[in-house]
C-alpha cells in the first residue's frame, strides 16, 4: 500500500437538493459523481420539520419560519455521498458559501443558485439549491437525520 493511499480518509457526508433545485436533479448528481464521490443511498420526500430543525439547528430562530417556508409540502432530493475526504469535497463541489454569487463558479450553488437574493417575512435570503454537511459533527448529525427519515 503506498503512502498516499494510507492517508486517504473515507467519508460518509449528506446532501439535500431542494425543492426548487430538482429541475437540476440530473446535472447536480453528475457534478457530485463527476467529483469522485459516490452517492450510496438517496430517497425523494417531502421533508418533516422536524429534520429542517435539526438540519438547521444553528440558524437563529427568528429566520426558520422563512427558511423552511419552501420546503411545504415540496419534495427534496436527499443522499448520502461516500468518498475520500466527502465532507469537504462535497462542500467544495456544493460550494462553500450560503450565497450562490460568493461561491466557485464550478459549483452546484454558483451554477444552478438564483443571482439575486430575495425577502421572506423581512428576511434576506438566499436561493442556493443544494444543502451538505460543513464539517465532520454536522456530517454526523445530518446521517443520523438521514437514516430516520
Amino acid at each position: 500500500m503506498s503512502g498516499e493511499r494510507e492517508n486517504c480518509t473515507l467519508e460518509t457526508s449528506f446532501y439535500f437538493i431542494k425543492p426548487h433545485g430538482l429541475v437540476f436533479l440530473e446535472e447536480v448528481r453528475a457534478m457530485i459523481e463527476g467529483g469522485g464521490l459516490i452517492i450510496s443511498e438517496r430517497k425523494r420526500l417531502v421533508m418533516p420539520h422536524w429534520a429542517l430543525e435539526i438540519i438547521y439547528s444553528d440558524l437563529p430562530e427568528r429566520y426558520r419560519g422563512a427558511v423552511f417556508q419552501p420546503f411545504v409540502g415540496a419534495f427534496v432530493e436527499a443522499g448520502l455521498v461516500v468518498g475520500e475526504s466527502a465532507i469537504s469535497n462535497l462542500l467544495q463541489i456544493a460550494g462553500a458559501e450560503i450565497d450562490p454569487v460568493d461561491c466557485s463558479p464550478e459549483s452546484i450553488r454558483f451554477k444552478f443558485g438564483e443571482r439575486e437574493p430575495f425577502m421572506i417575512d423581512g428576511v434576506r435570503c438566499y436561493r442556493n439549491i443544494i444543502h451538505r454537511s460543513r464539517d465532520r459533527e454536522e456530517a454526523k448529525k445530518d446521517v443520523e437525520v438521514f437514516r430516520m427519515l
